[in-house]
């Protein structure tokens, strides 16, 4: 019988799962004296044997076809705990994320906590997101990709940027001039419209809806 580490975990539809050195499996079938489990990845060919409680492994596992993600095992642990104590208590959901989630991942990672590149008072973009705010900089990067097309040379001279450069900030000034005339600024495209309102739903919901299910559902 096998000493290696285990952890055991529920999927979302409330299946059996295991977790050890890095690899997630799951039930494949069972018979009266062992559990086969496969590696979760379905490209992979990685199988062992554990007892009928699944508390130990009994034979293997099996070569698997790719590097072990050893950070998995503590978010599938973290995921559980929210889900079982939201199913528990009458706890507000901020309550529950907040006291489940201030010790990860020091578990994970094993080492003490480090300074993050950039405070976490900025992380949060939930106003921005209630507000209608940009949540990013994609936009800023949408503008670079399409400049780089309006340009069309990889190197160009000083002479053809300077002169794209200018036709860029004609353009840009023409544009801020009519938006004090009623003239609207080019709206996104559609499908990024409804991605945005989607979201927005989803935060304007989240006080609304039991944890578990939020999870379940959104996430």
């Amino acid at each position: 019988m096998s000493t290696r580490t285990i952890k055991k975990f529920t999927s979302e539809r409330g299946k059996s799962m295991l977790g050890s050195e890095g690899y997630i499996y799951t039930l494949k079938r069972k018979n009266d004296v062992k559990l086969i489990i496969r590696c979760q990845n379905r490209d992979c060919k990685g199988r062992c044997h554990t007892n009928p409680t699944m508390d130990a492994i009994v034979s293997g596992p099996t070569e698997h076809y790719h590097a072990p993600k050893p950070d998995l095992v503590p978010v599938l642990e973290l995921k559980n705990k929210i889900k079982s104590r939201a199913a528990e208590t009458e706890e507000p959901s901020s309550t529950i994320l907040h006291s489940t989630m201030r010790y990860f991942p020091l578990d994970a990672a094993g080492t003490s906590r480090k300074e993050p590149l950039f405070p976490i008072e900025i992380w949060n973009i939930y106003d921005r997101t209630v507000t209608n705010i940009p949540r990013s900089n994609k936009s800023i990067e949408g503008w670079h990709n399409a400049f780089a097309r309006r340009v069309a040379i990889v190197h160009p001279s000083n002479t053809k940027l300077t002169e794209k450069i200018r036709r860029e900030q004609s353009k840009f000034e023409v544009d801020i001039a009519q938006i004090p005339q009623g003239q609207e600024p080019k709206p996104k495209k559609l499908k990024y419209r409804k991605l945005d309102e989607r979201i927005k739903r989803l935060v304007d919901d989240y006080s609304n809806v039991n944890l578990s299910e939020y999870l379940k559902d959104y996430l």
